[in-house]
């Protein structure tokens, strides 16, 4: 595994060589497109999916999502993004449309400053959450995904609405990373037969895509009387063995058990955090400047009353498409305070030097018993370099499920062995239900 400079000069590699890298023979190489430091050039790694359509996984350590990092890196990660996305929108207010389950806490984040006064732009994104019954559906396929359906699903008079949609201003899609545009194309297809627009722009934070897979996007949006233009921070290219299918599945098969919950459980403690009239739980119904504002001013209350540390023996874990609220609560406890979430992604995890995910918590899904989801690196290492998988001596997990003895018996139960002080549940609801 390689990463470059902007002037494509090899970087001292910051960790060992690839685990993943070493046994596939994949090569990914990483390159900086805009000024960033060595965080972020050394952020991506990669590691190995369960799943027969793509063997590798590559993991960020900007997203909050596989691998615990400050939220001081994933929000400035997203904010530096959406400054390249004002830049792209000209002087004009987007609205932004963020990819379920990875990406919506990133879309978030670049679309709170995304407006053409660096202000929050209107978001949505989309979900794989049962809709609304009164939400208009656009569906379409993220075909390399575990779970490929994404749905747009807008409910009339909500922050971002039909209406919202319909005015002609530019349409940017943030995703975590661009491997082929082919979930782009999909979902501009789908976009554009009911709102139709002359403008659209990708963001991410890796663009992997060959020169002829940009070159195809830009024709397919000039096809429909559209342009299309992307921004991204760091570039790359991965090249996989023409048999790194069958690799990886003998790869697989090779693995035993990883770490997951082994210490002695320790105290779990339950919160609530009400929200302001109007403000959802997550922006899969929308979000716009007003909800930005009042969800600040409610995390930082909440941040007051919780007794954890506020440096990286913390972390925040947010709940699947959760991303977003979690991410602004680790914020309001301190920049250094971790962020991570659990998702519904089966991946490897091998606690060996080299690897990103080095332990995995296994668990009933909060949303549906019975799918299986998942919490990579927060139990700790075995290792003596625990590398992505320190451990916690605080975990608040931000969820906005309703309680179940499920998720008592699984996750709760897996994050009460893990952690080495406490655990802290915070339920989120929107003040309809609060107030029952």
């Amino acid at each position: 595994m390689t990463t470059l400079d902007r002037a494509g000069v090899p970087v001292p590699p910051g960790s060992p060589e690839s685990w993943v890298a070493d046994r596939l023979a994949i090569d990914l190489v990483v390159r900086a497109r805009v000024p960033v430091g060595s965080t972020m050039l050394h952020s991506v790694e990669l590691g190995l999916r369960r799943n027969p359509r793509r063997a590798q996984l590559l993991v960020s350590r900007l997203l909050g999502k596989h691998v615990p990092v400050p939220v001081e890196d994933v929000l400035g990660a997203a904010h530096l993004l959406g400054g390249l996305v004002r830049d792209a929108c000209r002087g004009g207010t987007p609205i932004v449309v963020g990819f379920a389950e990875t990406a919506t806490g990133l879309g978030h984040a670049v679309a709170s400053v995304s407006g053409a006064d660096g202000g929050c732009a209107p978001y949505v994104h989309t979900t794989r959450r049962p809709a609304p019954a009164a939400a208009r559906l656009v569906q379409f396929l993220e075909e390399h995904s575990h779970a490929t359906d994404q749905t747009l699903a807008l409910v009339p008079g909500g922050p971002v609405d039909d209406a919202t949609l319909l005015a002609d201003v530019p349409l940017v899609l943030v995703d975590d990373e661009i491997s082929t545009g082919t979930t782009a194309m999909n979902a501009i297809r789908a976009l554009h037969a009911v709102w139709p627009r002359s403008r659209y722009v990708l963001a991410s934070l890796l663009d992997s895509r060959t020169a002829r897979q940009q070159r195809q996007i830009e024709e397919f949006g000039a096809a429909l009387g559209a342009e299309v233009t992307s921004v991204a921070l760091l570039g790359g290219t991965v090249t996989t063995p023409m048999d790194v299918l069958p690799r990886a599945a003998a790869l697989l098969d090779t693995l035993g058990s990883p770490p997951g919950a082994r210490g002695t459980p320790v105290p779990v403690v339950r919160s609530a955090l009400a929200l302001p009239d109007g403000v959802p739980t997550h922006a899969a119904q929308g979000w716009d400047r007003r909800c930005e504002g009042e969800l600040a001013a409610a995390v930082r209350e909440l941040a007051g009353t919780l007794p954890v540390s506020r440096d990286g023996r913390t972390l925040v874990l947010g709940d699947e498409e959760f991303m977003y609220v979690p991410q602004q609560l680790a914020a309001a406890l301190g920049g250094e305070v971790r962020t991570s979430t659990t998702t519904r992604s089966p991946a490897a995890a091998v606690d060996t030097e080299g690897y990103p995910l080095r332990t995995v918590l296994s668990f009933p899904a909060t949303e549906d018993a019975g799918r299986a989801a998942f919490a990579y690196n927060v139990a700790p290492s075995d290792q003596l370099d625990p590398g992505n998988a320190p451990g916690f001596d605080d975990i608040v997990f931000v969820t906005d499920a309703p309680a179940a003895a499920h998720v008592e018996d699984g996750l709760l139960r897996l994050l009460a062995a893990s952690a080495r002080r406490s655990v802290h549940v915070v339920h989120v609801r929107p003040a309809e239900d609060a107030a029952r």
